[in-house]
């Protein structure tokens, strides 16, 4: 599996939005119903940190003559699980209570 990597960026960068909360922002997803009924995901919380694997195929790259370098995706086949918590310590010392 590959290593997977922070997409975090800094509106500092390019600068920030009237009423962004903090300094960084996430590239997005949209899934409709019909995606997320594949993907069997209920109803899962705002906030709920999930793992992706996803197979994506490259639809467009560009570079511009300042070297800079974007890429874009179509998201072929992906699913979707709660994200792994490792047990606290409490849960391993003390299992039944």
């Amino acid at each position: 599996m590959a290593e997977l990597a922070s997409l975090a960026q800094k509106y500092s960068e390019i600068g920030k939005p009237a009423g962004a909360e903090k300094d960084e922002y996430f590239p997005c997803l949209y899934l409709d119903e019909k995606q997320m009924d594949a993907m069997k995901l209920g109803n899962p919380r705002v906030g709920t940190e999930m793992t992706m694997t996803a197979t994506v195929r490259v639809s467009s790259i560009s570079e511009s003559q300042n070297g800079a370098r974007s890429m874009s995706v179509e998201i072929t086949e992906a699913a979707m699980s709660p994200k792994e918590k490792k047990p606290d310590a409490a849960s391993v010392l003390f299992p039944n209570g």
